[in-house]
């Protein structure tokens, strides 16, 4: 039988965050979104895990989705290692299993070389924050930040997809409305103000590799992923971390495919 969700707030770090849970039982796995996204991204992965055993975590970042979106947060990498150390504490976790992508694997990454002893593994899914993103990229990110209207959220999602099809309308409209709350576009300004600025100096990869000991890290990208390119974070990884390349999938296929992440990731 597949685990249903429930869902609940927590407090951390002065925000208020909405949990969605697959699992009453088992090690925990938390999930992390990325730029625009909420909890929901993961609700294909989180159930087909929690069946096998798993407690499974996903939870909308500060500024996104129905979490609190107040303009004094830090929406650094800072300020969320910070907020993640306290989420983990307000759940009664002392480490967890971390799942992230996009720039919630930025997040994770800067977690887990902080946090070694709380983070049980680290799988980062089309990640930013291992490479340095060119100018363009991080203005085209910023850009887009400010462009949360009906049409560009779906042409957004369905681009970074194998199957535009599997981003659903209700996707689509749930992701509209949380973008389009209170507070939602200060919080995507400060967002964008940090790519612009900082992201090029908050980079992990080499932080990750250096540990002498720490979470298993594994990175897992779409080989047709135009955005996210592992071929340089690969080869000085290689032998520390398990690598996946899934093809041809894009970002968000690992999420939205239960099926294809079982099946097609090579190592």
């Amino acid at each position: 039988m597949t685990p249903v969700a429930i869902q609940y707030p927590v407090g951390a770090a002065g925000t208020t965050v909405r949990v969605m849970q697959w699992g009453l039982e088992g090690p925990a796995v938390l999930f992390l979104h990325g730029l625009g996204s909420h909890a929901e991204l993961w609700a294909a992965v989180a159930p087909a895990l929690a069946a096998e055993g798993y407690r499974c975590l996903a939870v909308d970042l500060p500024g996104h989705g129905l979490s609190s979106k107040d303009a004094r947060f830090a929406y650094t990498l800072e300020g969320h290692i910070t907020w993640l150390g306290a989420l983990l504490d307000a759940l009664g976790e002392h480490a967890v299993h971390l799942v992230a992508s996009s720039l919630g694997g930025l997040w994770a990454a800067g977690f887990a070389n902080a946090y070694a002893q709380r983070t049980a593994s680290l799988t980062l899914v089309g990640a930013v924050g291992l490479e340095p993103l060119t100018p363009e990229r991080r203005r085209w990110t910023a850009e887009y930040l400010g462009r949360m209207d009906r049409q560009s959220i779906p042409d957004r999602l369905r681009r970074v997809v194998e199957n535009p099809q599997a981003i659903s309308e209700t996707f689509i409209e749930q992701t509209y409305r949380m973008s389009n709350s209170a507070g939602a576009a200060e919080a995507f300004a400060a967002l964008g103000r940090y790519y612009l600025e900082h992201i090029n100096d908050d980079l992990q990869l080499e932080g990750l590799i250096a540990r002498d000991a720490g979470p298993g890290l594994m990175l897992i990208w779409g080989k047709a992923d135009a955005t996210v390119a592992y071929a340089g974070a690969a080869a000085r990884a290689a032998r520390e971390c398990s690598l996946g390349a899934v093809a041809p999938l894009a970002r968000r296929a690992a999420a939205k495919r239960p099926d294809r992440r079982r099946g097609d990731i090579s190592h």
